[in-house]
């Protein structure tokens, strides 16, 4: 009868036990794709829930290791991004003011060494959240900048940038 008790009770334990992880996995965030397109990226930006910046670009980079063709070519992903952002900057009273802050940074999809994760999620980081992005190199461009301006500094540098990735290949899809 003992040995009986104790049998049932490691077979609920044991199925307890499963049931919590298979809960848990089914509960957890989906984890982000390996490859956006530039457009997703800008989305990603702007839908950062604590402080979204009010202009976004976002320029695909890299070679075959970090871009892939969708079916049939028809675009282009990427696993890492050069981001382009102007924040307004507000005065004491939170007020948004007209010119703004120019950074720019890089944006990774997935894991990389030298770059830091960033969760926007409002739980706890460390309940298993999966990063949103890696973020690493953020450099202020200017400062003061209005919306014309931003496009000014920026579309020579994007141009570059594109100019660099048509000339890489690129993995099939």
């Amino acid at each position: 009868m003992h040995t009986r008790l104790l049998r049932f009770l490691a077979t609920t334990l044991l199925l307890c036990g499963l049931g919590l992880l298979v809960s848990a996995s089914v509960g957890a965030a989906p984890p982000p794709p390996k490859f956006w397109s530039p457009a997703r990226c800008q989305r990603v930006m702007l839908a950062r829930p604590l402080a979204p910046p009010s202009q976004v670009l976002c320029v695909g980079i890299g070679g075959p290791s970090f871009s892939r063709w969708t079916s049939g070519h028809r675009a282009r992903l990427y696993s890492e991004f050069r981001v382009f952002t102007r924040y307004r900057q507000t005065n004491v009273r939170g007020v948004g003011l007209e010119p703004g802050v120019v950074r720019s940074f890089m944006l990774a999809t997935r894991a990389r060494p030298g770059f830091t994760r960033v969760v926007s999620h409002w739980g706890d980081q460390y309940e298993g959240w999966p990063a949103d992005f890696f973020r690493a190199h953020r450099r202020l461009l200017a400062t003061h900048a209005t919306p014309g301006r931003f496009r000014s500094i920026v579309a020579p540098i994007a141009a570059r940038l594109t100019q660099q990735k048509k000339a890489t290949g690129c993995t099939g899809g």
